[in-house]
């Protein structure tokens, strides 16, 4: 991964996997929303390829569909039916059975019998994980409370509590076929220096998760359609004309342990505009990398830290704004809340010396989104891990202040309720590394 990582520096979007036969992934996400943000439509195609140490059958390429209400849809396909550009040279595109995504659009011929169906077993390991992370988040707020408080939170049945908002979507065997194509694609404005999302870390070519964007926004047009072949009445049909949509992916070797994700650029009020974040506990080397075997760092491995990618394009002025860990901007707030009906509440506010803030605020129902798999480093697996909401709020306010903040001027202040939002691990970890600069500060 390495040599990929070095090649492909300046095209994070190509297939980064070339030659390498064991420890890797690599998906990419592809979001559509529909023009009255009444259906969105996510679609990720990868590929997973297992330690040596595992068996073998846990390699192989998948096609994983999303949508609102309904359990995810995982397609299971052999290592040998995926196909992907690896070279700038080419133009760009991974094909994964009769399945194709390029930057143009997408071509859909998901057949049910390819589907996966998770089993109670893996559900209710799924379960398990959601709800121990929620006391870590619930548990580390009542350290400021009072006893009695605190007592109910840690109680014997916390746990059977949280396991009540898990909800279980209903898994129905579709067959997916359809097409959409994409035009007026927004990149991210790579540079010398920041070839990619990633800033200056893409010159880091041993990291365990990598991340790249390929399109802030775009607009989308076609349709997909859901067939149940256990029962041929129940058909689902989508038609975007004039959606929009958003386009990046990941890969490396695992996904980070502990990270906070949100996506959307469909706004109540102001059409064309984009926010990505990601917050997450970053291992700059990993006990996996080359450079672990170095005497000297071995004993002090994983040098880890928590790093953060925050961008906003602004549609009206055709602006984007970068508050990632690399740049000259500093987290003010940085608080992540929960209660026992599983309510979270996250709220993000950063600054920059050139006087730009940015204050995002998230709520959402946890539990209620969909489970999907990723590689999960303690047993080499795609397993159960992540649930995406679809559905979180979002409030975003960008302002630009001057002359010691005696004059604001709002840039941007809109809502969005059509959010992605992923919360994974011990996301308080990253929230007092935070706060602990905050306060020095």
């Amino acid at each position: 991964m390495v040599s990929s990582n070095i090649k492909l520096l300046y095209h994070p979007e190509y297939y980064h996997g070339n030659g390498i036969e064991e420890k890797f992934f690599e998906g990419w996400y592809f979001k559509t929303v529909s023009k009255d943000n009444n259906e969105a439509f996510i679609v990720i195609p990868g590929i997973y390829r297992a330690p040596s140490i595992t068996n073998d059958n846990e390699s192989h390429a998948f096609v994983m569909v999303l949508l609102s209400g309904f359990d995810c849809l995982y397609y299971r396909y052999e290592v040998n039916e995926f196909e992907a550009s690896s070279s700038s040279d080419m133009e760009f595109y991974v094909k994964i059975g009769d399945n194709k995504f390029q930057k143009s659009g997408i071509t859909l011929n998901l057949p049910s019998s390819r589907l996966i169906k998770p089993t109670d077993k893996e559900y209710e390991e799924y379960s398990d994980l959601l709800v121990n992370d929620w006391a870590n988040i619930i548990n580390f707020k009542s350290s400021d409370q009072s006893n009695a408080e605190s007592q109910l939170f840690t109680s014997p049945t916390l746990k059977q509590d949280l396991l009540k908002n898990v909800v279980r979507h209903k898994f129905i065997s579709y067959s997916v076929q359809g097409q959409v194509s994409f035009d007026k694609m927004v990149l991210f404005p790579a540079t010398y220096t920041y070839p990619s999302v990633m800033g200056p870390f893409a010159f880091i070519p041993s990291l365990e998760c990598n991340h790249g964007i390929l399109s802030m926004n775009h607009r989308s047009q076609g349709n997909i359609e859901f067939t149940n072949e256990e029962n041929k009445d129940d058909f689902k049909k989508i038609i975007f004309e004039n959606g929009c949509g958003y386009i990046e992916k990941d890969w490396g070797t695992d996904f980070p342990q502990s990270y906070i994700w949100g996506q959307t650029n469909n706004f109540m009020n102001e059409d064309g505009s984009s926010i990505f974040f990601s917050v997450a506990d970053i291992p700059l080397i990993s006990s996996d990398s080359l450079f672990s075997k170095i005497p000297f760092l071995k004993n002090s491995l994983p040098l880890r830290f928590p790093g953060r990618l925050i961008i906003f394009y602004h549609g009206s002025t055709n602006t984007t704004y970068n508050f990632s860990t690399y740049t000259l901007s500093f987290v003010r707030e940085l608080n992540v809340e929960m209660d026992n009906s599983a309510t979270q509440h996250i709220n993000i506010y950063i600054s920059n010396i050139q006087g730009y803030h940015l204050k995002i605020s998230i709520k959402r129902r946890a539990g209620r989104g969909i489970p999907l798999r990723a590689p999960v480093k303690q047993f080499e697996k795609m397993l159960l891990r992540v649930e995406e909401s679809l559905d979180a709020e979002m409030s975003v306010k960008l302002w630009h202040t001057q002359r010691n903040h005696e004059i604001e001027n709002v840039i941007f202040h809109d809502r969005s309720v059509n959010v992605g939002l992923e919360v994974v691990g011990d996301v308080m970890w990253i929230a007092e590394k935070y706060q602990k600069v905050i306060q020095s500060n």
